[in-house]
């Protein structure tokens, strides 16, 4: 995170020791020395912090604090005055301030304070985004995804290259996106690239780019991914489609921060974080040849597995849910609601295509049923099928009644439940319990007839 600071102080003297003192101590510093300055800058960057001098020659403190809560509400106001009247403070806080200060100041005191508005962003950020499950599209507090989130976190604070495994739909994109975030060149681009949905022959270049008259249809210069990467991240999904020629290509560009283009003599600057990723066994593509040794270790200095959805099955109600909500606001519907004995189903069943597959499930029921309650019958067969063989557990025993009426109290209780399962319909129940309708009819009038 970029700790971005407006400083507005019209004593030359004043502004440039504090600006120097935050500077030293890791702040970046936006320095204006009256309020027509201060609101230009509020309209051209954001801020985290911002410390406002009451008195200025053109506009009073308090209108800027006033403008800058309109402009940039989540930025944190810290009142600056010689004049150290209890009044300048209580109308600081009234009117919207973090804090104030009495000139003249310890740095000491101005960098405490600035670590407590620090401190109260970050904690109001994460919040925000657990609460919308936003912070990295990976919902959920399974132990399985908070142990890899940490170590991604871990990752994302260096510069390393970082291979990410894990099978097709279990969101290596998203875990790409993360580190990007997180990382110290989050202000500079995010360049995606999917090797293996790329023809070999356009693979090049895709990703060193051309100059005009290379070859045969280029008709007009253009920069590859490595280029429009620079200062940034460059997410290269499927890196075992990488052909060995361009490997060693790519290697060289990573060593050396630069890269050529096809039929240029030139280099261009091409600074940037490589984060890979591949569903393949990675030990099965060195021994086969695709992946070069030397590339290898290159791209594997930080190696994460990116866990399974049958890993973290205490997350599927929660990734459901933010499902739902994405998809019944992009298509415009009234929310779909899973009944407790769906999710019970669904978190049963092993997901071969991850957190993808469930979401293309949600999206489909949420078109299809909008503001429906979603049943066991709802979900698709191939569901149903692959988890009904082992079934719901059903505990109901009375130990105290003849093994006749405990036998008939386990069926009748066991009737209900499938009946619940498919949400009271006895046709779909009688073909469940492999009896006819007629005989559910009765089974059900005689346990009536019985309570």
């Amino acid at each position: 995170m970029i700790k971005r600071i407006l400083l507005v102080e019209d004593d030359d003297l004043h502004r440039t020791m504090i600006a120097g003192a935050l500077e030293k101590n890791g702040y970046t510093v936006c320095c204006a020395e009256n309020g027509q300055e201060a609101i230009h800058a509020m309209q051209e960057e954001t801020f985290i912090a911002a410390l406002l001098d009451i008195r200025l020659p053109d506009v009073d403190g308090f209108e800027l604090l006033t403008m800058l809560n309109d402009v940039q509400p989540e930025c944190h106001a810290v009142m600056m005055t010689g004049e150290s009247s209890i009044e300048s403070a209580v109308r600081s806080m009234q009117e919207g301030a973090f804090d104030y200060l009495a000139k003249p100041f310890r740095t000491e005191l101005l960098l405490m304070k600035l670590s407590r508005i620090f401190a109260w962003h970050e904690l109001t950020e994460e919040n925000r985004m657990l609460r919308s499950g936003t912070a990295h599209g990976m919902v959920g507090t399974s132990r399985a995804l908070k142990h890899f989130l940490d170590s991604l976190k871990g990752a994302a604070e260096s510069e390393a290259s970082v291979m990410l495994l894990g099978e097709t739909g279990t969101g290596k994109e998203l875990a790409a996106d993360f580190i990007h975030q997180n990382s110290f060149r989050n202000d500079g681009p995010l360049i995606k690239v999917n090797c293996g949905a790329i023809p070999e022959s356009l693979l090049e270049v895709e990703l060193f780019g051309c100059i005009k008259g290379a070859f045969t249809g280029a008709d007009r210069a253009r920069p590859g991914v490595l280029e429009q990467a620079h200062g940034g991240t460059l997410f290269l999904d499927e890196i075992g489609e990488i052909p060995s020629t361009m490997q060693v290509k790519l290697l060289r560009a990573l060593q050396e921060r630069q890269v050529t283009r096809i039929g240029g003599q030139q280099a261009s600057p091409a600074d940037f974080r490589l984060v890979a990723a591949t569903h393949r066994d990675l030990e099965e593509l060195r021994q086969s040849g695709q992946l070069r040794d030397d590339f290898f270790f290159r791209l594997s200095v930080i190696p994460l597995t990116v866990p399974p959805l049958r890993t973290r099955r205490t997350d599927i109600p929660l990734l459901i849910s933010h499902f739902v909500e994405r998809h019944a606001v992009r298509h415009r519907k009234e929310p779909i609601e899973f009944t407790p004995e769906a999710l019970e189903l669904l978190q049963s069943y092993n997901f071969p295509g991850n957190v993808r597959e469930l979401e293309s499930l949600v999206e489909r029921l949420q078109v299809m049923l909008p503001g429906e309650q979603i049943l066991p019958r709802h979900l698709p067969e191939s569901i149903r099928q692959a988890v009904q063989p082992n079934g719901r557990t059903v505990q109901c025993f009375r130990t105290e009644l003849p093994l006749r009426e405990a036998v008939r109290d386990f069926e009748n209780q066991f009737i209900q439940h499938v009946l619940g399962e498919e949400g009271g319909n006895r046709t779909n129940a009688a073909k469940r319990l492999g009896i006819a309708r007629k005989t559910l009819w009765e089974k059900l009038a005689d346990t009536v007839t019985k309570t």
